[in-house]
């Protein structure tokens, strides 16, 4: 992502119509920043905790991870969801939003070369075309979705048809809630 900075940056405002001097200062570093860290997980897999006690962390790979990309960040997103899968072992399958899948394949097209040839793919095509089917497929082990919640309701839907573990990151899940103090005199 270093190497491809501006062609990056000018793909996310392509994609979204975001300036990409905020794509340049605050998502590919961010986005970098979380690729560096996962880089760095898999070589922590035992910690000693005391003299007497030692906790292993065990690797084991899924296997193909489905992943929806929302459209308003799709390239920190993609990246959020990427680097991690990665890192386990898995397979991934990203199927960016229809609205902005450029920043996205631009992404794959840049580490294609970087990974074993269909270790990361990329799907295009609307919800029922692609989504649907990436939620629903019996090769894949896990969806992860980050979107409105009708469609997180859908893919819910669809990989639990199959057995499929799915984790939602769904908008307006999380609603803040005010209230009202009062001070009262002592």
């Amino acid at each position: 992502m270093e190497a491809n900075l501006t062609a990056i940056a000018v793909a996310e405002t392509w994609d979204n119509g975001k300036p990409i001097r905020e794509t340049l200062a605050a998502d590919i570093p961010l986005a970098i920043d979380h690729w560096r860290y996962f880089a760095g997980v898999p070589r922590r897999a035992v910690f000693g905790i005391d003299k007497h006690t030692v906790a292993y962390h065990f690797h084991e790979p899924l296997g193909v991870v489905g992943q929806i990309i929302p459209w308003n960040f799709p390239l920190l997103m993609a990246v959020w969801k990427l680097a991690p899968a990665l890192a386990a072992g898995n397979c991934v399958v990203l199927k960016p939003a229809e609205q902005t899948p450029w920043s996205v394949l631009k992404l794959v097209e840049l580490i294609g070369d970087l990974l074993p040839a269909g270790v990361v793919n990329a799907v295009n095509g609307f919800g029922v075309e692609a989504g649907k089917p990436l939620a629903s497929s019996p090769r894949v082990a896990k969806v992860a979705f980050t979107a409105e919640t009708t469609t997180g309701r859908l893919i819910m839907q669809y990989a639990s048809e199959k057995i499929i573990p799915a984790t939602l990151e769904l908008g307006g899940q999380e609603p803040e809630h005010f209230l009202r103090i009062r001070c009262v005199p002592a």
